[in-house]
């Protein structure tokens, strides 16, 4: 059986066939690869499956219900034969030539583990994609809503890397999951996403569990996608979305930064939840 270079593994929930068309027909576009694509549907949709049937070498695996992003992944990671694993967002797309450059400096850069690059809106304004590790004071500051007042804090432009450019290539703690490269040695060595994680901070942490065994993480600034974000997130309550982002992120803390972290986080939550009413009423204004 010929090797393939990349499995691509797109979770999909409910989204529009045009948003999905977009993002498969730019892997089918692609010059000089070879891959597959695995579909992985939490959201049972019968036109998706149907959608993907128009195209080769691609996969459709149905979950019973909404498993949440790391999970599914999973599903996915567990049938993918590539070399390399490429986590890509529904409402994400690239030029024909992204995939290939992007595995001709990943298969010389042996050290790094996780790879990504630049990623835009679609009006072409750069989106914050790399990040350092979280830690509780800056986690507590977004939580407590500070960049809704401040607009410059040193702990939170620190964990947005606001002091480095993001057009130059680096390495970096974390990377966006949008378009996430991992290699198959890594996988082998460290296993699939954290399934505790159902949205929000798995890539993160994901990184973290990558970094913490010696591989790199790296930032390439000569390439970029396209990357709508939020696609499907847009239609939910902002009340559920701070739900879900203060869950994942205690869990993360808990991991990472221990009990006690977790602990003051756990107990702020009802000031959290309060303030996350007030963004809601603030963002309906």
């Amino acid at each position: 059986m010929r090797e393939i270079d990349v499995s691509i593994v797109v979770v999909t929930y409910k989204e529009n066939l045009d948003v999905l068309k977009a993002c498969f027909d730019s892997v089918k576009k692609s010059e000089g690869v070879s891959y597959e694509l695995i579909a992985v549907d939490n959201g049972q949709s019968d036109a998706t499956r149907g959608l993907l049937q128009s195209y080769e070498h691609a996969t459709y695996l149905r979950n019973k219900g909404n498993l949440g992003f790391a999970a599914a992944v999973n599903r996915g990671m567990s049938i993918a034969r590539g070399r390399y694993v490429l986590l890509l967002n529904p409402d994400a797309r690239f030029k024909p030539d992204v995939l290939i450059k992007m595995l001709e400096r990943l298969d010389k850069d042996t050290g790094v583990g996780v790879g990504s690059c630049v990623i835009k809106y679609p009006d072409g304004t750069l989106q914050e994609s790399i990040r350092r590790f979280p830690k509780f004071l800056d986690q507590l500051l977004v939580m407590l809503k500070v960049p809704h007042f401040v607009k410059k804090c040193r702990p939170i432009d620190k964990y947005m890397m606001r002091d480095k450019d993001p057009y130059e290539t680096q390495d970096v703690d974390s990377i966006m999951g949008a378009f996430m490269f991992i290699r198959r040695e890594v996988i082998n060595q460290i296993g699939y996403l954290d399934e505790r994680f159902f949205i929000w901070f798995e890539e993160v942490d994901y990184c973290k569990m990558v970094h913490d065994k010696g591989w790199k993480i790296r930032h390439y600034a000569d390439l970029e996608i396209e990357h709508h974000k939020g696609h499907m997130f847009d239609k939910l309550a902002t009340i559920q979305k701070q739900k879900w982002i203060r869950q994942s992120m205690r869990k993360y803390i808990r991991k990472h930064e221990g009990w006690f972290a977790w602990f003051v986080l756990w107990t702020l939550a009802p000031v959290f939840i309060s303030l996350g009413y007030l963004a809601a009423f603030i963002k309906r204004k």
